[in-house]
């Protein structure tokens, strides 16, 4: 004779099974025994899975787990090999390095000479990232394991241009195979890539042969979760393991929590707010100026960053990199100046304007306070927020009015070069499409001098004209965090914000 179950109390058993199986998997995530899966929460989706069609933070945070480079930058900014065991300084224009050998791709190809000449002129012929590497007149193949990087003029900072994602080296034979290499991104480094859905999860595993060892986290997976709060809410229930770049306002709490681990490190991204210069009313300097004495960057730092950022000091060079010359020009918050300004510019009553933004909680947060601000002075901004992927195009092509974003770096030329010269319109990064043949000529000139004072006094010159003329406005140096499960350990932040999982494992 069968029984038959009140629905009343099959509906409770559901329930009850549901959430014992839920409690289940918590527990069997919170435990660490045989944990190999590290979910890692971030702000910004990646846009592409391509290091070398533009340059984004939030791609190079996956995609530098994806490729490595011929050098790196240790979490101490030192200079280490990578894929290039050691190198030789030929002559003042002439580097040659050593390939290791047995190096594997993904698709089981040995990484040789022709793939480091392939990825490299690869990314100087790509606009979105080239500006970096132009310099570069030729790369020539010596053997199978050496390669000679010859510049147009002697510079300095070959090497840490190297170090950066756009100087991927990936398989020329993936590359040129057919397939959309965005969507099959095949490299040499610590994680295979697995699958991705654009603004999803990226997924990633393990590589058996990778050079330095098969990473001990088998299964890697970046998960877009736009508000910090959220982000911390995951560390607490242990949805996540690791999560980058928490509000301030949560850092005590996850500092206060047994389960919970905190890692915090000055970065090397200056936030900064800019002018398309080829619009009217902002190509005229008395206006931009006007904006730069209207803002009271100390509060914004307090509200956006909760008082926790370093203050830009009107350069874009951050302390801690080479050529920082703060306020060689300075912008006292001063209303009555400001409103003198768009007087003396034609704009007594001041003016209607967009702000362009990414949807993120940094760049959404400035804008309220930019707003605000600039209103005090008449001039009324509508904010434009929209999806970083949109976001970087259309800037990029010059759609927007102000926009406000970052630009992190890590030598005085790769930061200036990108935001104020020629060669870097649109894609590349200066978006405020604002260049002189003086500012061009100092920087072409720093990059190439031997002598480090010259090369000091340049990078000054340079940010006392770019201060005067203003094309941007340089606010507040981000500090970067991460929290995490306790259980995860031998993860450190990268100052240049690529953070490296490989070395990252789980406590048994």
């Amino acid at each position: 004779m069968v029984r038959k179950i009140p629905l009343y109390l099959l509906i409770v058993l559901l329930i009850g099974s549901v959430i014992a199986g839920c409690s289940s998997e918590t527990a069997n995530r919170g435990s660490g025994a045989a944990k190999d899966t590290l979910i890692v929460g971030v702000p910004d989706a990646a846009v592409y899975m391509d290091p070398q069609i533009q340059a984004s933070v939030a791609s190079y945070r996956v995609t530098t787990q994806i490729f490595d480079r011929l050098v790196a930058l240790d979490s101490n900014m030192k200079l280490v090999p990578a894929l290039a065991e050691s190198w030789d300084v030929e002559n003042e224009t002439t580097t040659v390095f050593h390939l290791r050998k047995g190096v594997k791709f993904h698709n089981g190809e040995e990484m040789k000479a022709e793939d480091v000449k392939y990825s490299l002129e690869r990314t100087i012929a790509s606009d979105g990232v080239n500006y970096n590497y132009l310099i570069i007149s030729d790369i020539m193949i010596v053997d199978d394991y050496t390669v000679k990087i010859v510049t147009s003029k002697p510079f300095n900072a070959l090497l840490y241009r190297l170090t950066l994602d756009a100087a991927a080296i990936l398989s020329k034979k993936a590359a040129t195979s057919g397939e959309d290499f965005n969507a099959h991104p095949v490299g040499a480094g610590p994680y295979k890539f697995v699958s991705w859905e654009l603004g999803g999860d990226v997924v990633l595993e393990a590589f058996p042969d990778y050079y330095r060892g098969e990473p001990k986290i088998k299964k890697l997976i970046f998960r877009q979760i736009p508000e910090a709060l959220n982000r911390s809410v995951g560390l607490e229930t242990g949805e996540i393991d690791l999560a980058y770049d928490l509000a301030i306002t949560d850092l005590d709490k996850v500092k206060g929590n047994k389960n919970l681990a905190l890692e915090e490190v000055t970065s090397t991204t200056e936030w900064y707010l800019g002018f398309n210069t080829k619009k009217p009313i902002l190509d005229d300097v008395r206006v931009r100026q006007a904006i730069a004495y209207a803002l009271n960057t100390k509060d914004m730092i307090d509200i956006v960053f909760n008082g926790v950022a370093t203050p830009s000091h009107n350069t874009m060079i951050p302390p801690d990199v080479f050529g920082y010359a703060p306020d060689t020009v300075t912008y006292d918050f001063n209303i009555e100046k400001a409103k003198s300004l768009l007087a003396e510019a034609g704009h007594p009553n001041g003016f209607k304007t967009t702000l362009w933004v990414p949807d993120s909680q940094v760049p959404r947060d400035a804008a309220v306070v930019i707003q605000g601000q600039l209103s005090a002075i008449g001039i009324q901004v509508e904010v434009k927020t929209m999806e970083q992927g949109k976001y970087y195009s259309a800037t990029g092509k010059g759609e927007h009015d102000l926009f406000f974003m970052s630009k992190t770096s890590i030598d005085p030329d790769s930061m200036l070069r990108a935001v104020y010269h020629t060669q870097a319109f649109g894609l590349s990064g200066n978006r405020s499409f604002w260049a002189t043949k003086e500012v061009d000529e100092k920087l072409d000139r720093a990059s190439v001098t031997t002598d480090s004072n010259e090369a000091k006094q340049l990078y000054a010159d340079v940010q006392k004209i770019v201060a005067d003329q203003l094309p941007l406005i340089p606010i507040g140096i981000e500090h970067l965090n991460a929290g995490m499960q306790s259980t995860v350990k031998g993860f450190g932040l990268y100052p240049g914000k690529t953070h490296s999982i490989y070395g990252t494992y789980f406590e048994e």
